[in-house]
């Protein structure tokens, strides 16, 4: 019927946000909240439906009520967006906002101090 077991979706899209994003966690929700607002809100929801049908699944009387299609479906959508991730880019602009912020923040000090030198003199 489906290629692929709820298991080895989860466990697939568990590994990529380690790779990609480094998320800590021993299952997918908490890789997932580890992650937090680096991912998009889309990809959040969609990961979350892969952590609710992982849930259900545990309960007997629940096991069956989720659907297999959304399931690839949420996985193909959260998949293809990890894969898309260049760690190493995504680091070399976290470093680039950072020192930005630094240099704006030390101007803006120098500023401060400059009116102040000039206001008291």
């Amino acid at each position: 019927m489906y290629k692929t077991s709820l298991g080895s979706v989860t466990a697939e899209v568990e590994e990529l946000l380690v790779e990609k994003m480094a998320a800590k966690g021993r299952n997918l929700d908490q890789k997932i909240r580890h992650a937090g607002r680096r991912l998009p809100r889309r990809i959040r929801r969609q990961a979350a439906y892969l952590v609710e049908v992982e849930q259900r699944t545990k309960n007997p009387k629940l096991a069956h009520q989720y659907d297999p299609e959304r399931v690839l479906q949420a996985r193909d959508v959260c998949v293809k967006h990890l894969e898309k991730i260049d760690r190493k880019q995504h680091r070399g602009h976290r470093r680039l906002a950072w020192f930005t912020g630094l240099v704006v923040n030390l101007f803006l000090l120098a500023v401060l101090f400059a009116v102040a030198v000039y206001l008291v003199g």
